[in-house]
């Protein structure tokens, strides 16, 4: 389901295991069905159903998978067709924007093979866990996931959703930490799990800026705190003046770890870690829909990232509104917003663990919150979970 924006890369991989003969791909569904998809497919040698409605891609294919990678509003509706059908389902991220959704949609899967696409958290936690192992950084104190990316303004008009906390009513959730950056805070959630399995979010401080006429931000940074294991911090932005790629830093109290999460590739202790692969855990996912599910990518284990994304949209209102300070260009035919020094106070703001504001950015004071080690994960009005969790949308 989606087969433009990243959903045309997990097409490309379905279409070149279909070649290979390891599965059939049966359907594509896509609202607005893209032009050269018959001659994908003709190079494949695959003749699969093209269709806008779900139901009848499933039914067709009589699928054992549906992968999902439409947009981030749709995909509750849409995981929860799949389910329902007896299929198993690789639903990209950000998974859903509610706590109560991915509830819902666990206790639908049951014993039903069910990931969520972070799919670069495996590979970051075997990572880290294997230079731990090596390299003597002492108990884990804190793990911070940040980056600076620049992105041109059709980057927020590419879709009607991009950009925006809601769409007619229904809620989105786009932001630098939420999308673009998600991967970076599920990861730093997971690292910080494997570490102490007992750590759950139990305070945050949130701060969301805006230097783009957006709903969402495009400048954010996070505290939470947990009672048990280390703080977890994440610092990012979308409107950098120099690009940092998006990385973790794992602090112990005898050293630390800095891993780009493209590659692996990184730093313990002073010593240079070389680049690893990633595993293809799409590849896991359909070629073995009946097997057990990845224990870091199932929906219960992208909970706290859910539970995050909620609760920093409960605590903060709205960005804060920083377009005065920004300035724009245009290069390669784009038009480009960055927000000059953002990088360094990126970068300073993770060497100290401090947030932006800490670090003179005009984004705060932070949004606190505090016992939500005890929250039932239900938002504050527009966004009523009771109203919003079953709604059906436009697909």
């Amino acid at each position: 389901m989606g087969a433009s924006g990243y959903g045309r890369h997990h097409l490309a991989d379905l279409l070149s295991w279909h070649r290979a003969g390891l599965i059939t791909l049966g359907s594509v569904v896509d609202v607005h069905p893209a032009a050269e998809l018959p001659d994908l497919f003709a190079a494949a040698a695959a003749s699969p159903l093209v269709t806008t409605d779900l139901g009848e891609a499933i039914e067709h294919a009589r699928a054992d998978t549906v992968v999902i990678a439409s947009p981030p509003h749709t995909h509750a509706v849409l995981a929860r067709r799949a389910l329902s059908a007896g299929a198993a389902v690789y639903l990209e991220k950000p998974p859903v924007p509610l706590p109560a959704q991915l509830r819902e949609l666990i206790a639908l899967a049951g014993a039903t093979r069910f990931e969520v696409g972070f799919q670069q958290t495996p590979g970051v936690v075997a990572a880290v866990t294997a230079a731990r192992a090596e390299h003597d950084l002492g108990p884990i104190v804190r793990v911070t996931g940040f980056g600076a990316v620049q992105r041109p303004d059709r980057y927020y008009a590419r879709a009607t959703w991009a950009g925006r906390r809601e769409l007619d009513g229904v809620p989105v959730f786009d932001g630098s930490l939420f999308n673009p950056f998600a991967h970076v805070v599920h990861a730093a959630l997971a690292v910080a799990r494997a570490v102490e399995p007992q750590w759950t979010m139990a305070g945050l401080e949130a701060e969301l800026g805006s230097v783009r006429p957006i709903q969402a931000d495009d400048v954010a940074a996070l505290r939470v705190t947990s009672e048990a294991g280390p703080l977890v911090t994440a610092v990012a932005t979308t409107a950098a003046d120099r690009v940092v790629h998006p990385s973790l830093l794992v602090e112990g109290q005898r050293g630390s770890l800095r891993l780009r999460l493209r590659d692996l590739s990184g730093v313990a202790r002073s010593t240079p870690l070389p680049p690893r692969e990633h595993p293809s855990v799409l590849r896991r996912a359909v070629l073995d829909p009946r097997g057990p599910a990845d224990p870091l990518l199932t929906a219960a284990a992208a909970e706290p990232f859910v539970r995050l994304v909620g609760a920093t949209v409960d605590a903060v209102d709205a960005p804060t509104q920083l377009g005065h300070l920004g300035r724009t260009c245009e290069r390669d035919g784009d038009r480009w917003a960055e927000l000059p020094g953002i990088t360094d106070a990126v970068e300073a703001a993770v060497a100290s663990g401090t947030l932006l504001s800490e670090q003179q950015v005009p984004i705060g004071p932070a949004a606190r919150r505090t016992g939500l080690n005890g929250w039932n994960g239900l938002l504050r009005p527009p966004y009523d979970a009771d109203r919003i969790v079953h709604q059906e949308v436009s697909t």
